[in-house]
């Protein structure tokens, strides 16, 4: 060590430097230069990893926007199909209703020679006190006949019943009554043709 100028100047031989740094047998020797490749190698496969990650998300939200989009579709279809099953049955039930008022009024047009027919089978001795003919709602072929004369006439009352009889109507489940001095007659009348009526009252 010298000084120079107020400096201290250390010297270093140059051969205790190279000893600092000892030949070291158990050293590798370096890599290759083709294990460059090894990272770039491992990034990429990073990167494609996530990129696979990406577009299976994407796929899967895009799946999913399907599906929903099919259960929107086949909600909206059923509901048209039960608009479409429930107007079928609205027509049906009109269909129904007006092949049913058209039996009704069928048996509806014979209420008028009916009743001309009942009151020109009663005489001068007896007078009609109470007649009432109610139609049933689900047929119009079947009526209701509630019939009251007075004096009390069994004679005349079967001459009523066979006018109504000529009338192509035939009584059932017919009841009579006879109380005080007036008799009282009660059936189901049913509608049928003349000639089916002539029929009906064949000996």
């Amino acid at each position: 060590m010298e000084s120079s100028g107020g400096f201290l100047t250390m010297h270093i031989p140059t051969q205790t430097v190279h000893d600092l740094k000892t030949e070291r047998a158990d050293v590798l020797p370096p890599l290759p230069q083709s294990m460059r490749l090894v990272p770039v190698f491992f990034y990429a496969g990073a990167l494609g990893a996530v990129a696979f990650a990406v577009i299976t998300f994407l796929q899967i939200r895009g799946t999913a926007a399907e599906l929903d989009a099919a259960r929107r579709r086949k909600t909206e279809a059923q509901k048209e199909l039960d608009a479409t099953v429930a107007e079928r049955g609205k027509l049906e039930h009109r269909a129904k209703r007006g092949a049913d008022y058209g039996r009704w009024v069928e048996g509806a047009v014979n209420i008028q020679p009916l009743v001309v027919a009942i009151t020109r089978s009663v005489g001068s001795r007896v007078g009609i006190t109470e007649l009432a003919l109610s139609r049933d709602d689900k047929s119009g072929r079947q009526i209701q006949l509630a019939l009251k004369m007075q004096p009390a006439d069994v004679e005349q009352l079967e001459k009523s019943v066979q006018a109504i009889r000529d009338s192509s109507f035939r009584p059932f489940s017919a009841e009579q009554s006879q109380e005080d001095n007036h008799i009282e007659y009660q059936a189901t009348l049913i509608w049928q043709p003349a000639a089916v009526a002539a029929e009906t009252v064949k000996p």
